[in-house]
């Protein structure tokens, strides 16, 4: 069962998705061109310039969360990338946009994931919510084993292995 977000992890709003628009999209990228993704509003302002609707004071590395409307959270990631809301965003191909929301893997992803759960009625909206690593208090650092001069990449990676063990993230293991 998914943990809510603990009171003592500051996180940041990056986006909210409140809607499923009519029709699909798909992408250029060989490894993705299957899929018919589901086209989550609002779409992306910027491109992948769009700017997180609460800017942290750090950043990234950053881990990410999406989370159901009652702060259930759905899916645990991590991001290298300058800006957290450039992990979720890319290119596609039909459409009403030249940018999505395309979050994914071969086998589907948390975009398809909350389409579902917005389309079911499971949530009237997810949140995107992030931290960047440098946030994280001492107490997850230490129990999630980030060492100080540690490579960025290594730090993600172990912060957000941490914070998928502390919240049992449901998306992260289907």
């Amino acid at each position: 069962m998914p943990s809510t977000l603990p009171a003592d992890l500051t996180t940041y709003l990056a986006w909210r998705f409140d809607a499923v628009l009519p029709g699909t999209f798909r992408r250029n990228k060989v490894d993705f061109a299957h899929h018919e993704y589901p086209i989550l509003a609002p779409l992306p302002t910027g491109g992948r310039n769009t700017p997180p609707l609460e800017r942290a004071a750090k950043g990234g590395p950053y881990v990410y969360f999406v989370c159901h409307a009652a702060s259930l959270v759905r899916y645990v990631g991590k991001s290298l990338e300058e800006q957290v809301i450039q992990r979720w965003v890319r290119p596609g191909v039909g459409g009403p946009a030249k940018h999505y929301w395309t979050h994914s893997t071969r086998s589907g992803g948390a975009v398809f994931e909350i389409a579902r759960g917005l389309a079911s009625g499971k949530s009237p909206f997810f949140a995107l919510r992030y931290v960047p690593v440098a946030e994280l208090d001492e107490a997850r650092r230490r129990r999630f084993g980030l060492q100080p001069g540690e490579e960025p990449a290594r730090q993600a990676e172990r912060a957000e292995q941490g914070l998928i063990r502390e919240l049992l993230p449901d998306w992260n293991r289907s």
